[in-house]
């Protein structure tokens, strides 16, 4: 049988943070390269423990109509809808060995509309393993 079309979108959204970590180990010019240019229809933010967005692709203006600069030192709490629940489901994630499944997650663009996205995290992690932030691959929900 073949994949669902969501199993599908995941597959492409690891994929794509497959593609991030090989150009991160090729040196920070070409993660800078792959980060910035994500594959059409996805984009790409990185938030740090205090659920601040860090870094984030020009593909969110895209599918939400963001720049990087209204994103950049926000929390990603304030543009999700159900604030509360994303919140707790950030700190679950940010905890050692917290397992990082692909989920949907309702934002407000910045027209104000509500969009539903697919998302698929990846933990950032410091020379000694420790989690720092987490980056996130996301494309519209199917």
């Amino acid at each position: 049988m073949p994949p669902s079309p969501t199993d599908a979108k995941a597959a492409e959204l690891l994929k794509f943070l497959d593609a991030l970590d090989r150009a991160s180990a090729a040196g920070p010019k070409a993660f800078d390269q792959a980060f910035d240019a994500p594959p059409a229809g996805m984009s790409v933010h990185e938030i740090k423990p205090d659920k601040t967005f860090t870094r984030v692709s020009p593909g969110h203006k895209t599918l939400l109509g963001y720049s990087s600069a209204d994103l950049l030192g926000r929390s990603a709490t304030e543009f999700v809808i159900l604030k509360e629940t994303s919140d707790r489901a950030i700190s679950r994630k940010l905890a050692p060995g917290a397992v990082l499944l692909p989920f949907n997650r309702t934002w407000r663009s910045k027209d104000g509309k509500e969009v539903t996205l697919l998302m698929q995290d990846r933990h950032i992690k410091d020379a000694s393993g420790q989690v720092i932030g987490i980056r996130t691959a996301v494309t519209s929900a199917p």
